[in-house]
């Protein structure tokens, strides 16, 4: 575990502890008197894979059950909130056949995780908000330790995420934002090394009227690792909101620049953007849509693997009834590695059907398709995979 990691959880779940108590023990007016909102949940997974551990060859069917327990807490007064979200995530796995000598079982991936999510804001007056946001999770998921993530491997890690933040409005047509963040991301029994990176982000945002805004936007960070080559990257980015009726358009571009500490590396750039529309297609969101279009490249790397991700995603759904209702995703991915010939293929299509038993309860089916096509033999695959759940959420609200 890297060096800090300890301390900074430890530090965190101190820092959600103490918001929770001031705000809920503030001497306010009755007028301004905390608003709670409790939500006990809990959801219960079954999932099949027909190449659960994504290989090329010789595909291993496996059944995955999924217990997540939790709790989402929410305080507000006139001038801040805190919410909190917990969910314990008990995996286990089943293989469906008899397992292949010198192979692993898939019950060997079992384990219990967890997701804490921390969100705090005050607005100090007017014109200035400060935040803190805190992600902490202990997943197998790679996607959660890269958006752009093209990793098959299901390795078992710590991630925390800190970012305080202020938003100061200097009159209607000009906001500054500006964030800092530190992810620690710790891996278990592997000799994977960690990494740690902090990275600041700035936003000039200037308001062409109440529906319409530019944002110039400028991130710097260093990714140092315990076992690995260390990196320092700028990014410039300007990006274009649109309000519409039933529409928001979002359209951003920019360039971000690379530098590894190994000088025979040389350094990496790309062009980054960013394309989304997301919004109605039937009035009071009966069918919705949201079309997506990025580029960037990868931030995080076992042995300086970095590709240039392009991804196109699209996604919608259709409300048949206040109980019924449907879902389609699907997204395709294309990996240019900077550092050797690689380039990958990634597709992927789902659907899923959500009827709501219950105010409080919900089952959900889902069945999708995933596939990766790559230059590199040995690393294409092909997965089929059906998930049913059932969700319990129950509201306990307190004024």
């Amino acid at each position: 575990m890297a060096k800090g990691y300890g301390m900074t959880w430890a530090k965190t779940f101190v820092l959600a502890v103490s918001a929770i108590l001031s705000v809920a023990t503030l001497p306010l007016p009755v007028a301004e008197a905390a608003d709670f909102d409790i939500v006990p949940k809990v959801a219960a997974s079954w999932q099949y894979d027909s190449n659960y551990f994504l290989a090329d060859r010789n595909e291993r069917p496996v059944f995955t059950y999924l217990l997540q327990p939790g709790i989402d807490v929410g305080i507000q007064t006139a001038k801040s909130s805190v919410k909190l979200d917990y969910t314990l995530n008990a995996y286990w796995y089943d293989d469906r056949d008899t397992v292949p000598p010198l192979e692993r079982d898939a019950s060997d991936d079992d384990y219990v995780g967890h997701t804490f999510d921390l969100q705090m804001r005050y607005q100090a007056f007017t014109r200035l908000q400060f935040g803190l946001d805190n992600l902490y999770l202990l997943t197998r998921d790679p996607a959660q330790s890269d958006a752009f993530s093209d990793s098959i491997l299901r390795l078992k890690y710590h991630l925390n995420a800190l970012t305080p933040f202020l938003v100061y409005e200097f009159g209607p047509k000009f906001n500054v934002a500006a964030r800092y963040r530190n992810t620690q991301i710790n891996y278990v029994d592997t000799d994977i090394g960690d990494s740690d990176e902090n990275r600041g982000i700035f936003d000039l945002i200037y308001n062409l009227n109440s529906r319409n805004s530019i944002d110039l936007q400028y991130q710097y960070w260093q990714k140092n690792y315990d076992v690995g080559t260390d990196y320092t990257s700028n990014q410039v980015k300007l990006i274009f909101r649109r309000q519409m009726r039933a529409f928001d358009i979002i359209v951003g571009g920019g360039y971000q620049n690379r530098k590894f500490d190994d000088s025979d590396l040389g350094d990496i750039g790309a062009f980054t953007y960013n394309i989304a529309i997301d919004g109605e297609i039937l009035e009071k969101r009966r069918a919705y849509a949201t079309l997506r279009a990025e580029q960037n490249l990868n931030d995080q790397s076992f042995s300086a693997d970095y590709f240039i991700a392009t991804r196109f995603s699209l996604s919608g759904g259709y409300e048949f009834t206040s109980k019924l209702s449907a879902g389609a995703l699907a997204y395709y991915q294309i990996s240019d590695y900077q550092l050797t010939s690689r380039k990958d293929k990634t597709f992927t299509v789902s659907g899923n059907l959500n009827y709501r038993l219950a105010r409080w309860m919900a089952l959900n089916m889902a069945v999708g398709y995933e596939n990766r096509d790559s230059n590199i033999n040995g690393l294409n695959y092909d997965n089929t995979f059906v998930i049913a759940s059932l969700n319990f959420f129950y509201e306990l609200g307190r004024k």
